[in-house]
C-alpha cells in the first residue's frame, strides 16, 4: 500500500486524545446517572443502562473518526512492480506571471528576462521533454510535456500577466499542479521501460502571498523531484507597470505600489526541496550553470522500482468512517424501561 499524501498520516495521532476523551465520557455518563437517579430506584425512573452498549458506541465513534482521518492520506493499493530506467529528463518550467513580474529593475522587465532564461536553458539541455506551467494566484498548463521545441518556444512567447485574472502569487498551488503534470502514467512509460528524471525549474521574483508551500515542497523532495529556484529581479523597490496607457499600479490612496524582490522565500523553497537557488540579475543570467546541472542529472541513469498499477482506496475508508459515525448515532444506550 502507498499513499498519495503521506504527510497527512500524522493526523492519526489525534486518535490518542480522542480515546482518552471517549473513555472519560463513559465514566462521566455512569456517574451522572447515579447522581441524578440515586442508588435505590434507577430502573423505575430511567431505562435500563447497558455498559456494553455504551462502550460499543464509543468504539464505533473512535473507528469512524479513525477511518475518516486515514482517508485523508489517500491510501492506494499498489499492485506489482517493474524496474524502470530513469534516463534523460522531463523538465517543467514554472513561470511566475503575476503583475510584479512586469517590473523593470531588469531590462526590459522581469518576465522577459525569465522567459529568456527558459529559452536559453531549453536550448542548452540535452534532449528530453519540456513543459511550461504559468502561475500567479492560480496556475495553469501553458504547454504540456513535449519534445516539439518550436511549439514550446511559441507558447512561451505568449506568456504574459494578462493570461491569469487571479493575481497575487501562490507557490503551493503551482507546485501541486506541477506534481500532477509529472505524475507517471502508463502513457509516459515507453515499452523499453525508460523514463526521464523529474526536474522543476521555478522562476519568480519571490513574492509568495500565502507562504504555505513547505509541505508540498517536502513532498516533492520525497518523490525524488530535482528542483531549481531562479530569482529574477534586483533588491531595490520598483514600481509595477500595468500597460502603456494605464501607467503604474496604485493603491486606494493614489500612491504608486512598489514591489520588492524577495529571495528569502525562493531560498527556503530550494532548501525544503533539496534543490538549488540561482539569482538572475540585470548583469548576470544563470542559464549556463543551471543547464550544466540539468545535463549532469539527465546524463546519469539509475534503476528504480515503480508500481504497475495504483488503485485508490480513500473512498472506501471514507465510506467506512461515515458508516461507523452514523451507526453510533442511531444506536441506543439502554435495554428499555421495564413495564
Amino acid at each position: 500500500m502507498s499513499f498519495a499524501w503521506p504527510e497527512y498520516i500524522g493526523y492519526l495521532l489525534l486518535l490518542i486524545p480522542l480515546a482518552v476523551i471517549l473513555g472519560y465520557g463513559v465514566i462521566r455518563q455512569l456517574n451522572a446517572r447515579a447522581v441524578v437517579v440515586g442508588s435505590l430506584m434507577p430502573k423505575s425512573m430511567m431505562p435500563g443502562l447497558s455498559l456494553w452498549v455504551i462502550i460499543l458506541k464509543k468504539v464505533m465513534l473512535f473507528c469512524g473518526v479513525g477511518f475518516l482521518l486515514f482517508s485523508l492520506s489517500g491510501p492506494r493499493l499498489s499492485s506489482g512492480g517493474r524496474p524502470v530506467l530513469r534516463k534523460g529528463a522531463d523538465i517543467v518550467f514554472v513561470l511566475d506571471v503575476s503583475r510584479s513580474m512586469n517590473a523593470k529593475d531588469v531590462q526590459p522587465d522581469r518576465l522577459a528576462q525569465a522567459k529568456q532564461e527558459i529559452v536559453s536553458i531549453s536550448r542548452a539541455v540535452n534532449g528530453g521533454r519540456q513543459a511550461i506551467l504559468l502561475f500567479a494566484g492560480a496556475p495553469f498548463v501553458q504547454c504540456p510535456l513535449t519534445t516539439d521545441h518550436a511549439a514550446f518556444e511559441d507558447l512561451l512567447g505568449m506568456a504574459s500577466s494578462d493570461l491569469i485574472e487571479d493575481q497575487g502569487t501562490t507557490f503551493r498551488s503551482a507546485l501541486e499542479l506541477c506534481e500532477k503534470l509529472l505524475q507517471p502514467g502508463k502513457e509516459n512509460i515507453a515499452d523499453s521501460g525508460i523514463k526521464g528524471e523529474k526536474i522543476v525549474v521555478l522562476l519568480s521574483d519571490g513574492e509568495d502571498h500565502a507562504g504555505d508551500f513547505v509541505d508540498e515542497a517536502k513532498k516533492m523532495k520525497k518523490e525524488g523531484t530535482h528542483f531549481f529556484a531562479v530569482g529574477v529581479g534586483m533588491n531595490s523597490p520598483v514600481e509595477i507597470p500595468l500597460n502603456e496607457s494605464s501607467g503604474v499600479k496604485k493603491d486606494a490612496h493614489g500612491k504608486a505600489v512598489k514591489t520588492t524582490f524577495r529571495e528569502e522565500s525562493l531560498k527556503m523553497l530550494a532548501l525544503e526541496t533539496g534543490g538549488f537557488y540561482f539569482h538572475s540579475k540585470a548583469d548576470h543570467m544563470v542559464y549556463t550553470e543551471l543547464a550544466e546541472k540539468i545535463n549532469n542529472i539527465s546524463a546519469s541513469s539509475r534503476w528504480i522500482m515503480e508500481p504497475v498499477e495504483r488503485l485508490p482506496l480513500a473512498q472506501y475508508f471514507l465510506a467506512a468512517g461515515l458508516f461507523f459515525v452514523c451507526a453510533e448515532t442511531m444506536t441506543g444506550i439502554g435495554r428499555g424501561k421495564p413495564r
